[in-house]
């Protein structure tokens, strides 16, 4: 096994080859990097099995190191090596790609034999799920390409067939009610087609985590609404939500799900009240809306697939959005719940854990 160790303390260094040395199971050949400049250097020219780096460098402050760390295009594993007062920092690390951490206050043989291990194979397991994911992404846009292509023909066809026979021909009340429900029923095929690639998308493409100002994230799919939808609606928050580690294109098309079903449920005006609860580790985030509701029994059905409570022939849609928003929510380490009644609203209450 062939190990770089960035670390600039020599006593520290010498602590982790001793450590190396004694550990029977495998014959470690052990590389030192003082500064992150010689380690990436040496990363770009040299073959390693595993990359030990330390977050505090005489080049390189916590917040750089953590910079570079996070940008998850490492061809190798990588763990941190931490004092105790920077744990967290190597925790939260975790979530951003990186394999593993150590604490070099509690460094001993076994700890690092394991550690290493651990981290090589985890690594071999997040290359696997990448290709699958690629291909995974590359089986989902072909999919609504090819889909949306024969539904782009048979809309072009039927509106030639159309002009046609009406330059031959009035058409009679009859005939052009057909011709509104050809493309009416090739237009829900294409939503669900859309709807459908996001459903399986979600998860399966490279989605980066960035810090997420969500009063952004909502104004923003608030803005989109109000611009495409022929429905006055009205959404209320406060001038602040919460601030959480996502992915913001999810996360757009999450609200951007949730309010359109708000809207497009209901008999009236459309009002939607957007408010935050701390709650411990986590803050919640609630939508309460003014639309038709559901029967409070349906309340863990309505995230299934292709489920839909209300009239299909009144209320039209794929299925598709709330389980959508329960794909993208989970993929946050978050949850939802809903609750309602008929004729009363509905209220969803969106859990995501703190930044």
């Amino acid at each position: 096994m062939k190990v770089i160790v960035i670390e600039d303390n020599p006593d520290h260094f010498e602590i982790i080859e001793d450590a190396f040395a004694s550990i029977t199971e495998i014959h470690a050949q052990v590389v030192r990097a003082d500064t992150l400049a010689a380690g990436k250097s040496m990363l770009f020219s040299q073959h390693f099995d595993i990359c030990l780096c330390d977050l505090q460098l005489p080049d390189s402050a916590i917040e750089q190191t953590v910079e570079w760390l996070s940008s998850q295009t490492h061809p190798l594993p990588m763990v941190t090596l931490t004092s105790l007062h920077s744990i967290e920092i190597a925790q939260n690390l975790l979530h951003k790609g990186v394999q593993d951490y150590l604490s070099k206050d509690e460094l001993t043989p076994l700890l690092l034999y394991k550690t290493c291990r651990y981290a090589i194979e985890r690594f071999r397991h997040q290359q696997e799920i990448a290709g699958y994911n690629q291909d995974m992404q590359v089986f989902c846009d072909s999919l609504s390409h090819d889909f949306n292509g024969h539904i782009n023909r048979i809309k072009g066809v039927s509106g030639a067939l159309k002009s046609d026979l009406m330059e031959r021909t009035p058409c009679t009340a009859n005939e052009l009610q057909w011709f509104d429900y050809l493309e009416k029923s090739t237009s829900e095929v294409q939503n669900l087609v859309s709807d459908l690639q996001s459903y399986l998308s979600v998860g399966y493409v490279n989605q980066v985590f960035e810090t997420v100002n969500l009063k952004l994230v909502v104004d923003k799919v608030v803005a989109s609404l109000k611009s495409t939808l022929q429905i006055d609606f009205e959404a209320n928050m406060p001038n602040e939500l919460a601030t959480i580690s996502g992915n913001t294109a999810l996360l757009q098309l999450l609200f951007q799900n949730l309010i359109a079903n708000s809207i497009k449920f209901n008999n009236d005006r459309p009002i939607i009240d957007i408010t935050m609860q701390d709650n411990g580790n986590y803050v919640d985030i609630i939508l309460q809306d003014n639309g038709i509701g559901f029967d409070p029994v349906h309340a863990k059905k309505i995230f299934s697939p292709f489920n839909r409570l209300a009239n299909g022939k009144k209320f039209s849609g794929s299925g598709l959005g709330l389980s959508i928003v329960k794909r993208i929510i989970a993929h946050h380490d978050g949850s939802i719940e809903a609750h309602s009644a008929l004729g009363v609203g509905s209220k969803f209450t969106l859990k995501f854990l703190k930044k």
